[in-house]
């Protein structure tokens, strides 16, 4: 697995986070404008990503993080 700490990241409204690279060939994608979410159903299965060499694509999923700024952490 590649490491991607240090990789930038793709954030949509509500907090979902995504590390835009293709799961096929490990290349940076572009990202959707949006992505769907159903609260009860959570992320849909389909692809969010364009990469240059596979097509459409889903990048990898990093979890839900909510923004901290401007909130004091204790």
């Amino acid at each position: 697995m590649m490491d991607y700490e240090n990789a930038r990241r793709v954030v949509y409204d509500g907090g979902a986070t995504f590390i835009p690279v293709c799961k096929e060939c490990h290349r940076f994608v572009k990202a959707d404008e949006f992505i769907t979410y159903n609260e009860i159903t959570g992320l849909s299965d389909e692809p969010n990503a364009t990469c240059s060499k596979h097509g459409r694509t889903k990048m990898l999923f990093e979890g839900f993080f909510e923004e901290l700024k401007g909130r004091e952490v204790s």
